[in-house]
């Protein structure tokens, strides 16, 4: 039960992270380095993490779907942790 907690967790912290490198790569094909070296970049850093979280909806549904209740519990509490991510860093 524990490890499928800690599994849903690591997906709903490391796949927003994914989802957002490929869209930079392969959506608008540039460098990820010039996107995060755009000045603008940490001015809507907030905005573009909430939008990244889209693909823990997702999953989350994914998960409920097939009955993996731990493992959407966890994803679930990465998407708590990056709303205090956002709104830390919407205040500062």
């Amino acid at each position: 039960m524990k490890s499928d907690l800690s599994k849903g967790v690591l997906l709903g912290i490391i796949s927003p992270i994914i989802a957002f490198v490929i869209y930079v790569v392969f959506i608008i094909e540039t460098t990820l380095g010039s996107v995060i070296n755009n000045p603008s970049f940490t001015n809507n850093l907030p905005a573009i993490i909430s939008l990244s979280l889209l693909i823990n909806l997702a999953l989350f549904f994914l998960k409920i779907k097939f009955n993996k209740d731990e493992q959407s519990r966890g994803i679930l509490f990465s998407t708590f942790l990056y709303g205090v991510v956002i709104v830390i860093l919407k205040f500062l």
